[in-house]
């Protein structure tokens, strides 16, 4: 039914209008087959590999070269705030440096997806005829007539043959990757998230595609050329560097690659060329320092302001982008650049932004337990119980609002300062109930509120009453825990606490409620070593118990032996 769903949507979004004409490029003759046995996959040319690491290692680098991608993206906007205007000798040349550039993403982005569509139509199952008919479709009515860095016969060539041979392409994926907390993958089931990610890859063609070579008139490019990750990678192409990592200090270091993408411009005729070739012809600024920094002045000067044009827009490309928001240009964005990088983008899979708090939950989570594994393996048997065990009121600003009918009482219990460290949180948690009568809860508050110090008899007589409504329970609570984690009057603590919270009650409960029950929760947190310790004198408790009944045993065994004799 997936299958069936994704390709009725894709079909749906392909063939809402007339096809554009192709209008056959003279650049490419057939090299399909040579395209077919390429070793180079994009990672090769955004990013330098490194075969030799496996695992753990392989995450980090990936990570961290992932978190490269957004601080470059970063910098560059910074670098704004003190920027130059940059200025060419001509204004040809300045448009063939915006060409070049545009023609570079579009050769990326078109490289990347063709790579990655049949991954994901494989992933479903598409059958040879559903692929390409898709592909058709995909390259009929989508792609220009002006398509200058290859003909329309050659990228549907090589859409098939992406499907037909092996296909290297990994697609974005976290599985196995343990610097992702697990719980990750319950955001959305695989199939679900693949689909999100299927659709906007389908997106990402139909607007790398869409461009003929006006600097005037983007089209779709618009969101990917102005993004200051997407540029800072166009730039590092033309400059003849990527990214790659310290494995020590895990910091992203710039090193040189001379094989990197770069394409050249000579008026709307655009080709991938070697280095030495590009360098000679591309121009350069008036004062050039360095490709940098032409590029950066010029992204902060004209590319990063640039918009979508619809006067005199395809109708095709112009009811996209009224159609686009911001988040679905924040949405293509990121897939494309999880593309690059191998990293999912998240909110494509959870397709909300509710769970945002979640993905940061889910990795604090991850940090502390990872933390705590590795300390109890490294003390396991090593805990020296040189405190007391205490159970502690949790302040009652971390729960407690006066506006708001929710009376409770909250214990933490702690060994130690590390237990400490924390109130609530990072704890396991239990709870039994207290009930009362509304009538009698509003007639406790009124007579605490107005309770004079110095009159003991009617303090008593409200501490007593309470009494008889909390020391039973707490009582029969204490007995069910094979080590009680207290001595004492706990119902007296738990009495003065709730009577303080009844007093600061600034809210409407108690006159619309005088009637019916209401149970009070007391919770009790269990911190680790606090646990660790309860445990240890269970263990104590039960190894106590054990030697008695041995004892007992002997002791009868040996009455019996007598009574033989």
């Amino acid at each position: 039914m997936t299958r069936e769903w994704i390709i009725f949507l894709i079909m749906l979004i392909s063939v809402s209008s007339n096809a554009l004409v192709p209008l056959e490029s003279i650049l490419l003759g057939d090299f399909s087959k040579r395209y077919s046995k390429e070793s180079e996959d994009p990672f090769d040319y955004l990013y330098k590999r490194n075969g030799e690491l496996e695992g753990k290692q392989a995450h980090k680098r990936q990570l961290t070269i992932y978190r490269g991608f957004y601080e470059e993206g970063k910098n560059l906007q910074n670098s704004c705030k003190s920027s130059d205007k940059v200025g060419y000798a001509t204004p040809w040349q300045k448009d063939q440096v915006r060409r070049s550039l545009l023609a570079t993403l579009q050769y990326i982005g078109l490289d990347i997806s063709i790579r990655a569509i049949p991954q994901y139509a494989k992933y479903f199952e598409f059958s040879r005829d559903e692929y390409v008919n898709m592909v058709d479709n995909l390259v009929g009515n989508y792609c220009s007539k002006n398509l200058s860095i290859i003909s329309l016969k050659q990228l549907r060539k090589n859409f098939l043959v992406r499907y037909d041979e092996e296909n290297t392409f990994k697609l974005p994926s976290i599985e196995g990757n343990t610097l992702f907390p697990e719980k990750l993958s319950s955001i959305a089931n695989k199939d679900d998230a693949k689909e999100r990610e299927f659709l906007k890859t389908i997106r990402l063609f139909q607007s790398f595609c869409s461009w003929g070579g006006d600097i005037e008139n983007l089209r779709l490019l618009v969101p990917f050329i102005k993004h200051p990750v997407i540029y800072k990678l166009l730039m590092r192409q033309i400059s003849g560097r990527n990214l790659d990592w310290k494995e020590n200090s895990r910091s992203v270091i710039s090193v040189r690659k001379q094989k990197t993408i770069k394409v050249l411009c000579d008026g709307l005729i655009c080709r991938k060329v070697k280095s030495g070739k590009f360098y000679k012809y591309f121009p350069t600024s008036v004062g050039h320092k360095s490709f940098d920094d032409d590029l950066g002045r010029l992204y902060c000067q004209e590319i990063r302001d640039v918009d979508y044009k619809i006067k005199g827009q395809a109708p095709k490309i112009a009811k996209i982008i009224k159609s686009m928001t911001f988040d679905e240009e924040n949405l293509l964005v990121a897939q494309f650049i999880s593309l690059q990088t191998g990293i999912p983008d998240l909110f494509i899979r959870s397709n909300n932004y509710k769970s945002a708090i979640n993905f940061l939950r889910f990795n604090i989570d991850k940090t502390w337990n990872d933390w705590s594994d590795s300390q109890i393996d490294r003390f396991q048997g090593e805990v020296y119980y040189e405190e007391p065990l205490t159970m502690e009121l949790v302040e009652r600003s971390l729960y407690y609002k006066n506006y708001v009918a929710k009376f409770q009482v909250i214990f933490d219990v702690n060994l130690g300062e590390l237990d400490r460290a924390n109130q609530k949180v990072g704890k396991i948690s239990t709870k039994f109930t207290i009930p009362f009568s509304n009538k009698f809860l509003k007639w406790a508050r009124s007579e605490w509120i107005a309770l004079d110090p110095r009159n003991k008899k009617r303090k008593d007589e409200l501490f007593s009453k309470m009494k008889i409504r909390i020391q039973p329970i707490v009582e029969n609570i204490r007995k069910k825990f094979p080590v009680a984690p207290w001595n004492g009057n706990l119902h007296a603590i738990i009495r003065n606490e709730l009577l303080d919270q009844l007093s600061l009650y600034q809210g409407p409960y108690f006159k619309e409620n005088t009637t019916g029950m209401v149970k009070v929760p007391i919770k009790i947190n269990f911190a680790p070593y606090a646990l660790k310790y309860l445990r240890y004198e269970y263990k104590v408790k039960q190894n106590e118990e054990k030697s008695r009944r041995q004892d007992k045993l002997f002791k009868l065994k040996e009455i019996e032996e007598n009574d033989q004799l």
